[in-house]
């Protein structure tokens, strides 16, 4: 096998480990899109944009970041628009991950005498792009004796391929609760993505390997207190291949005047990292801001600094619109 190719798995097989196969981010609701489809435009928005950003350095080595734009609207139709488009990259750019695709949400099923539990289906279609850079490489003769790693040298090894964009596609289903008069709300979604199962052209020249199926689901309770304080309990579960990421956390909005909010919580991702976060919310913008910690990590010596960042505009749906209030981050 060549070096390059056994390169390429090493910084597969590390993305398994840190990130799982596919990217990951902390403020996951920020990002619902990347979620689950059937999560455009449910919220209490006529419309929503969200930036995000996370930066994942673990000792300055294979250092990922990761980027995601999303936009969605709702309509009087029933049908609910989305654009989700991620990018990442790793290795100081040598290796990238470029997903983009449309989403469409139907929210016409509506249970119970007042129509308060809700069901929404998705579906998303879009190109998966995955890179690599055979110049950033160091291969074995490309090394001098005595010397080291000399660029200048020449290698070898070829590379007939360095480049794959393929057809993505997911899907994926609501239930919320909207009954203004219950102190408790409950949400739960489902979601699989790569129902296409891409092929890795990298690591498999037959075609034979697949990009696993992600599955994720994620659920939580919105518990009305007093002086309009929220506060939600939430958990998500994704698996992809042997991958997994287990995250339980609980979200806080304290009101501040008519237009503005107070954002604090954390999340707990399982045998991984702690993460505490926090933001505001004023007039049609929200700002979030997230840091994990790695005990473990920590203790064995490794420098490990994840900043997360995102950032969302929005309008408020008008009138008495019964939505469920789940976390923006």
């Amino acid at each position: 096998m060549k070096r390059g190719v056994f390169a390429f798995i090493f910084l597969l097989v590390y993305s398994n480990l840190k990130a799982q196969v596919d990217p990951h981010f902390s403020q996951y609701y920020a990002y619902a899109l990347w979620m689950n489809p059937a999560l455009t435009g449910v919220s209490q928005m006529d419309y929503r944009a969200t930036l995000i950003h996370r930066n994942q350095n673990f000792g300055n080595v294979n250092t990922f970041s990761t980027s995601g734009l999303s936009a969605e609207m709702s309509t009087n139709q029933n049908i609910n628009i989305g654009l989700n488009v991620l990018n990442q990259t790793a290795t100081s750019g040598g290796y990238g991950y470029l997903n983009g695709a449309v989403s469409l949400a139907y929210t016409g099923v509506k249970l119970g005498y007042n129509e308060d539990y809700n069901i929404t289906f998705g579906m998303n279609v879009g190109f998966l792009n995955r890179r690599f850079d055979p110049s950033r490489f160091q291969l074995g003769d490309q090394y001098e004796p005595g010397v080291g790693f000399t660029p200048l040298i020449p290698t070898a090894d070829n590379f007939n391929n360095s480049a794959s964009t393929v057809l993505d596609a997911g899907a994926g289903v609501t239930f919320f609760d909207t009954n203004p008069l219950k102190r408790a709300n409950f949400y739960a979604a489902f979601s699989m993505n790569h129902l296409t199962k891409p092929v890795d052209p990298f690591v498999d020249s037959e075609g034979k390997l697949f990009l696993p199926i992600r599955y994720l689901f994620n659920a939580g309770v919105s518990i009305k207190l007093a002086n309009d304080m929220v506060v939600i309990p939430h958990l998500m579960y994704a698996r992809q291949g042997n991958a997994q990421e287990r995250m339980v956390g609980v979200y806080f909005t304290i009101p501040y005047g008519e237009t503005s909010e107070l954002i604090a919580g954390a999340n707990l991702r399982l045998k991984d990292a702690i993460v505490p976060y926090a933001g505001f919310t004023f007039n049609n913008f929200t700002l979030g801001m997230s840091y994990d910690v790695n005990p473990g990590l920590r203790s064995s010596g490794t420098s490990t600094n994840t900043f997360e960042f995102s950032l969302t505009f929005f309008r408020r749906k008008s009138g008495n619109y019964r939505g469920i209030r789940c976390p923006v981050f």
